[in-house]
């Protein structure tokens, strides 16, 4: 049976967080060269293989570079911050688990995905994102190390834990080529090396997904909201909407909760995307404005 449930969920702890007034954002440049972006109009250069802070309050705010030109995205109260990424350049979040001893493992089990950079698989802990905004899911950032000690000093009194880091996508190829013990490896199927790709930028969507009919009947509280939510450039109409979403994501979730064991595997497939893509876009610290 599927479970419908991770979006209420979603919703539920961002409303449980504190506000800021402003948001750290980090952002990064992976190419060889230096690069210079402005933000509201402020100059911010970036020197090749680094990054920078900046803090950003919630609203409208604008982006410019030679490559996108000008980007209008709204910063989201109660976001967590996270990656710029101007270059809309790979990057592969990776987990690793931590533990005292084999026995506590599998109490810190990690869900492995099949990802390819540069038509190059891998398998693991990981996922690959090549947005403008990614947003904060990591314990370490881009440019930290990520520590590669399982020992008890990384651990507390539970037995285990999972630290997440975010890449670059270069940088994911040496830590997977050192964590497997296979120097070069990269290589050897692409003798080129990594060829970064060119990705277009992603506005957020217009809309929610589709749904069935069963479900859409109930789901117009939602996208209604979600419309309103892409226009809000203030911190008070942000919550006030964060906070009727979480109302109205509690009643869609009653009124559709029998509804689906009387219908097709697709339709629960999509109304999982429905709720998923729905708790992702309304807890994002930023959105590109479409």
């Amino acid at each position: 049976m599927i479970t419908r449930f991770a979006g209420l969920l979603l919703a539920a702890l961002a409303l449980s967080g504190c506000t800021s007034p402003s948001q750290t954002f980090e952002i990064d440049n992976p190419g060889d060269t230096p690069l210079t972006l402005r933000i509201d109009g402020n100059e911010l250069p970036i020197a090749a293989h680094a990054s920078r802070p900046v803090k950003l309050k919630p609203g409208e705010h604008h982006l410019q570079t030679p490559a996108l030109g000008d980007v209008r995205f709204i910063v989201y109260a109660r976001g967590k911050g996270g990656l710029i990424n101007p270059t809309l350049g790979e990057y592969v979040i990776a987990s690793e688990v931590y533990v005292t001893g084999e026995d506590k493992r599998r109490h810190f089990g990690t869900v492995d995905n099949h990802i390819a950079l540069g038509g190059v698989g891998f398998d693991g802990p990981y996922s690959t994102t090549h947005a403008l905004f990614i947003d904060h899911a990591w314990t370490f950032g881009v440019r930290e190390p990520f520590p590669d000690e399982q020992t008890v000093a990384h651990v507390d009194e539970t037995g285990g834990r999972i630290n997440t880091k975010i890449f670059t996508a270069a940088d994911f190829i040496d830590y997977a080529e050192a964590r497997s013990g296979q120097p070069g490896a990269y290589r050897r199927q692409q003798p080129a090396g990594y060829q970064a790709p060119t990705y277009t930028l992603e506005p957020a969507p217009t809309a929610l997904p589709a749904l069935d009919p069963a479900f859409e009947r109930h789901a117009a509280p939602l996208r209604e909201l979600y419309a309103r939510y892409l226009k809000a450039t203030t911190a008070d109409a942000q919550l006030q909407l964060q906070q009727e979403a979480f109302q109205a994501q509690m009643a869609f979730t009653a009124a559709t909760a029998a509804l689906g064991a009387g219908l097709p595997v697709e339709a629960n497939e999509a109304y999982n995307t429905f709720v998923q893509t729905r708790g992702s876009l309304m807890g994002s610290a930023a959105l590109v404005v479409p």
